[in-house]
């Protein structure tokens, strides 16, 4: 069997989070952006990946490539300003305009005077826009892109070309001369008057501007949009491009065959997913622990020679350091975890729990250490203190029995084997078959084997 190409799995990713990001169906957004960032700055924003992919897009740097020679022919209106005066007088009197304020104030003050002074404008609207679409790009530019030190990003816009940017946008005499900047709020006459605009400085401006917001807003339906998706996808590593699409996979069978739906998650919640019906509540996180811990602390003193020498590594360890160490036979989180609660029953605790693994290897070795790793996550969960579904007990999970636990490996090439202790494997292609009625029936663990 074959391994699936990274480029179809940028593809199927894009798909889907198309779909559901541009839906408005609920996902959480900052668990996907933590899986997907490339830029080693632990973000889980997708907002700021979608702005830093779009200050690195071709667009937008083909717009700064061409902005100089572009700024020399920036848009301006001849205006006057009138200014009320006492005594000295600079420049021309409207006489008209002094006579009107002398009768409506004082008719003998002959010390008073309105003048007209004709001064360049420069706060059209067009000139808005472009000044705020560069303030937004500047921005991104000077607090994410120049924080990014890898190869990738100084490709697309290195160090050198960010301060030439930097100084152009400061030092321009027209731009400084707008007021505007990445917080100035754009109205339709900001947007007609570049879009409707002759020179490619404003039109092209208007062009970005809205591409902008489109990303912002989660609306992939043009080309432009759908290309910053696909670069934001395309940068981070393999491993990562596959756990997204399998776990995107995996809610769309749960939503077909259990008739779920996606739920609204607060804001700095660990699930990627929350599905409902009037049945089940499913809770589907990524790279998280959730309400669990896979952690088995080393005995205080232990007595059993093996353990003795272990904490005596432990210990040189520590001293190689210099550095606490902690006292650990086991620690370790799974790719995927589960929790399913059945709502019909009195217990809110989960009826089922499923941990996964997912391997994108067609090696046999690194298989092996998939299924070891799942079969000790297996061993070794507990529920966590403090959780929001706690059970009350420090017992490991095999132990409690009003909770059924399974196990679930994904892989990409290795062919299928037999489940197994309630352990199942599955390949990419093949999760389209998985059935979730078969981990959250009474009889889970015989259908689980039958299905083999």
């Amino acid at each position: 069997m074959t391994k699936t190409s990274r480029n179809i799995l940028v593809e199927n990713v894009q798909r889907e989070l198309i779909a559901y990001l541009g839906s408005g169906r609920p996902i959480n957004s900052a668990e996907v952006a933590k899986a997907i960032d490339p830029t080693g700055l632990d973000i889980d924003d997708l907002d700021r990946l979608l702005r830093i992919r779009f200050a690195l897009s071709d667009p937008v740097q083909a717009y700064l490539d061409k902005l100089p020679q572009r700024l020399r022919r920036i848009q301006t209106a001849n205006n006057v300003s009138r200014d009320r005066v006492r005594g000295e007088i600079r420049g021309a009197v409207d006489w008209g305009q002094t006579v009107r304020l002398r009768y409506e104030e004082n008719p003998k003050d002959r010390s008073t005077f309105v003048t007209r002074t004709p001064y360049t404008e420069y706060g059209l609207p067009e000139n808005i826009l472009v000044k705020t679409l560069l303030s937004i790009i500047s921005e991104i530019a000077l607090s994410d892109l120049r924080a990014i030190d890898q190869q990738w990003r100084r490709s697309r816009w290195d160090d050198d070309a960010i301060a030439s940017f930097d100084r152009r946008f400061t030092k321009n005499v027209h731009l400084n001369r707008i007021a505007a900047d990445s917080s100035t709020q754009i109205r339709g006459r900001h947007l007609e008057a570049a879009r409707s605009a002759r020179k490619p400085l404003y039109y092209k401006a208007y062009d970005l501007y809205r591409l902008y917001e489109r990303l912002l807003n989660k609306s992939f339906e043009d080309t432009d949009a759908q290309a910053v998706l696909y670069d934001t996808i395309t940068v981070p590593n393999t491993d990562k491009l596959f756990e997204l699409a399998c776990i995107f996979r995996l809610l769309r069978q749960f939503q077909l065959i259990l008739d779920v739906r996606l739920q609204p998650i607060e804001a700095g919640s660990d699930p990627i997913a929350r599905l409902k019906n009037e049945q089940w509540e499913i809770d589907v996180f990524h790279d998280q622990n959730g309400p669990l811990k896979f952690h088995e602390r080393l005995p205080e003193h232990p007595t059993d020679a093996y353990l003795k020498q272990y904490e005596s590594i432990l210990d040189k360890h520590k001293a190689f350091l210099d550095r606490n160490s902690r006292k650990a036979l086991f620690s370790g989180r799974p790719d995927i975890v589960i929790i399913a609660t059945e709502r019909s029953k009195p217990s809110s605790l989960p009826s089922h729990v499923i941990l996964g693994e997912i391997k994108h290897t067609s090696h046999k070795n690194t298989f092996s250490t998939g299924v070891k790793e799942l079969f000790e996550y297996l061993e070794f969960a507990r529920p966590r203190e403090g959780t929001i579904r706690n059970w009350g007990t420090g017992n490991y999970l095999t132990a409690i029995d009003s909770t059924q636990l399974h196990g679930l490996i994904l892989t990409d090439g290795i062919q299928k084997k037999p489940a197994i202790d309630n352990v199942s494997h599955w390949n990419y292609n093949q999760i389209e078959n998985i059935d979730p009625t078969t981990w959250l029936s009474e009889d889970a663990q015989r259908d689980n084997s039958e299905s083999a």
